[in-house]
């Protein structure tokens, strides 16, 4: 017998997209957690993983390995009921800021993602490292890994997705003690599911979207989750808002929360955790997020998040502790 759907949304997405060290972790000269060929950044790595190396006038670059696993969001197996081809991708690893000013800027490293069956499980997604990914400027905001169809037009099968993988505390501390950044998760949004997604949202906002719509705005997924600490497939949290400082205020942006089914919008996360936002049009849409908990007795650390034009945005939001 088939389980319902809103069991489907809950046990795919949160179990793969949270329970396998979806916020990762930092591993002192170690290299593991990565198969296949390295892609590389700027310069190459030492075996531990990070190096130093001599910039203009004498400073020192910082350059690390950073690695993880690719996989599609499993929102899409859920909501298309499909597998699809998870083939010709490349991962990077990109800084926030350079991005927000041009979608196109060169990353900070990349690499094809190897797809065979002997670097790809069946739960987590395909392993991928990228050394010599250069994280000596102070003022970079964080990790985002963007994961993109190498096809062309109509041939796409998935829309460039970026992913949150740390903060800018977390550069800051591998900056200060360089040393791999292991176990970070990139997820990527199908343009069937963007479809899927544009079909609940457009009813939702009181217009219509037709496939591609969505993509050509660019959209967030999120997913507001109990501790990382609460079990080892923290559950997403019902009843839960976010907020923005200009929340308030008119913001160019609307923020959805569908039900478990994906049937009908509330005012709160349902059981699933997952909100929706999505821009008023074709824009560039930058804000750092706080999650108002639906009865105080869990916080959680604010994120900065956004998405541009012709991308969707992953955001993972644990709560503290």
């Amino acid at each position: 017998m088939r389980a319902p759907r809103s069991s489907l949304v809950l046990a795919l997405t949160l179990a793969s997209a949270f329970g396998l060290g979806a916020c990762g972790r930092l591993k002192p000269a170690d290299t593991s957690g990565a198969a296949g060929a390295a892609g590389s950044g700027a310069a190459g790595s030492s075996a531990a993983g990070s190096t130093q190396t001599a910039g203009a006038g004498g400073s020192a670059n910082v350059l690390v390995t950073v690695s993880g696993t690719a996989a599609p969001l499993p929102l899409d197996m859920a909501l298309v009921g499909m597998a699809e081809d998870f083939t010709m991708l490349k991962v990077s690893i990109v800084d926030p800021s350079a991005v927000i000013l041009n979608p196109d800027a060169t990353p900070l490293g990349s690499m094809t993602l190897d797809t065979s069956a002997a670097n790809c499980d069946a739960t987590s997604g395909c392993k991928w490292s990228i050394s010599g990914v250069n994280i000596s400027n102070p003022n970079l905001l964080g990790f985002v890994g963007s994961v993109e169809d190498l096809r062309t037009g109509d041939a796409r099968v998935w829309v460039k997705t970026g992913t949150g993988m740390g903060s800018m505390a977390v550069v800051a501390a591998v900056r200060a003690n360089p040393m791999p950044v292991t176990d970070r998760r990139a997820f990527v949004v199908s343009r069937m599911l963007e479809a899927k997604l544009g079909a609940f949202a457009g009813p939702a906002l009181g217009t219509t979207f037709a496939p591609g719509a969505l993509e050509a705005r660019g959209f967030l997924i999120g997913f507001v989750l109990d501790k990382a600490s609460s079990a080892a497939v923290p559950a997403g949290v019902a009843g839960a808002k976010v907020t923005t400082p200009a929340t308030t205020t008119a913001v160019p942006f609307d923020v959805i929360y569908p039900n478990d089914t994906f049937t009908a919008a509330g005012t709160a996360t349902a059981s699933s955790g997952i909100f929706i936002v999505v821009p008023k049009m074709a824009m560039t849409v930058v804000a750092t997020w706080s999650v108002i908990g639906p009865d105080g007795t869990r916080t959680w650390t604010p994120q900065v998040a956004g998405t541009n034009p012709n991308n969707a945005y992953v955001a993972l939001m644990p709560a503290d502790g």
